[in-house]
Formats: structure tokens, sequence, C-alpha cells
């Protein structure tokens, strides 16, 4: 595995726009998420520098052109791979939110490892399973894998890289802005760690950017 491995959630989907439940729903990014996008690729070209880079990205849409841009700036070939999906909501997908929870009311939470939102969906365990195979397959060849993904995807590779077992994956949530950059290290005593967290510098001052009032609010 290598020592190092930067996680990027995608830019801003139509999903979220059109209140769409997320997962499985597969729609392309806005043209705002197009903007993020770019300011994300120049922000990665100029701060990697000379970095020999592989780009990994899930095979959904909004996934694969939010790494457009970025394969495009740093001038490597995207590698699609279904593990990096975000969470299968099963027959949720391509249904509004409040759709969704009207014809699947969710029972009250905590909910555990095992827990099924919608019919045909995943459990965080499976998604774990999943996350974990993609990083144990991470060739250490030397270059720095860069992974566009899901903000649920992002935390099941966080869990997988700090050896997290699968039980305790829905337990450490974190939020995952769109473009947001998480950078996940391993030392020479081979301890692994999180270096940054759901970084999104390169939107201050845009209109994807969300101000500390709003975070918090």
């Amino acid at each position: 595995m290598p020592r190092s491995l930067i996680l990027i959630r995608h830019a801003e989907s139509e999903h979220h726009v059109k209140r769409l439940s997320g997962g499985w729903t597969d729609t392309p990014i806005t043209e705002r998420g197009h903007r993020q996008a770019r300011l994300l690729a120049h922000r990665l070209k100029d701060e990697l520098g000379e970095t020999p880079v592989r780009l990994f990205t899930s095979d959904l849409l909004r996934t694969r052109e939010t790494a457009g841009h970025i394969a495009a700036a740093l001038a490597v070939e995207p590698v699609p791979d279904a593990r990096l999906r975000e969470f299968n909501n099963g027959e949720a997908a391509n249904l509004t939110i409040n759709e969704a929870l009207r014809r699947f009311p969710q029972p009250p939470g905590p909910w555990g490892a095992d827990y099924r939102g919608f019919p045909g969906g995943e459990t965080w365990r499976e998604l774990y399973t999943r996350a974990a195979a993609f990083l144990a397959d991470l060739p250490d060849d030397g270059r720095l894998p860069l992974v566009v993904t899901h903000s649920g995807t992002t935390i099941g590779l966080v869990a997988g890289w700090l050896g997290l077992p699968a039980e305790t994956t829905h337990q450490i949530g974190f939020s995952a802005h769109v473009t947001g950059v998480t950078v996940l290290q391993r030392d020479d005593h081979g301890y692994s760690r999180i270096e940054r967290l759901n970084d999104i510098a390169h939107l201050a001052g845009s209109e994807g950017h969300v101000p500390l009032s709003a975070a918090i609010g």
C-alpha cells in the first residue's frame, strides 16, 4: 500500500440541487460543479508540481466529470473503479429525498453497521468491505494515488486506512464538502494517520464556499 493517499469528493451534482437521493442516482455535475472542479484541478496542479500521480475515480458520472478536470490539469488518465461508488441506495435511487423517505420510512437511530436503509441497498459493513478491497489493491509504485469518490465512501476509505473495524465505520461520520480534499499518510513506523480532512481552501471566496457561520448552524 502507498505511503500517502489523497481522497477527493466530487463537485456539486444535479442530484444536490434537485433534492434527489444520492447514492447510485447517476447525475452529472452542475455548472457550479464544473467551476468548483476547475478550481480544485488548478490547486492540485499548483501544489503537486511534478509529483507523479495515479488518478482513480468512481465510475458514476459526477465523479468521472470531476476527475476529468483533474486529469486534464495533471495530464493523467483516470481509472474508473466501481468499488469507489457511493452507498448503493437500492430502490431509493432516482427518487427525491422526500419520496424515498415516504416510501421507505426510517426507524429511529442510531443504526448499526448492518442496518440496510433501503431495499436493495448497502450496509456500512458492505461499503467498508469494498472500500477496504480497493485499498488493498492500490499499487505502491512511487506514484501518488488521487481518488475521486463520494462522501460515504470517503468515510469507508478513511476507516480502512486507519485499520478500524467495519463495526465502527458508521460511528466516525464527518462532513465531506464538495471537492473537499482529505490526505492520508503512513509514517516510517507503519502508523496510519489523517494529515488533513475535508480541505476546501480552493473554494475560498467562491460561490461554493461554506462560511463558518453556515457550517455551525
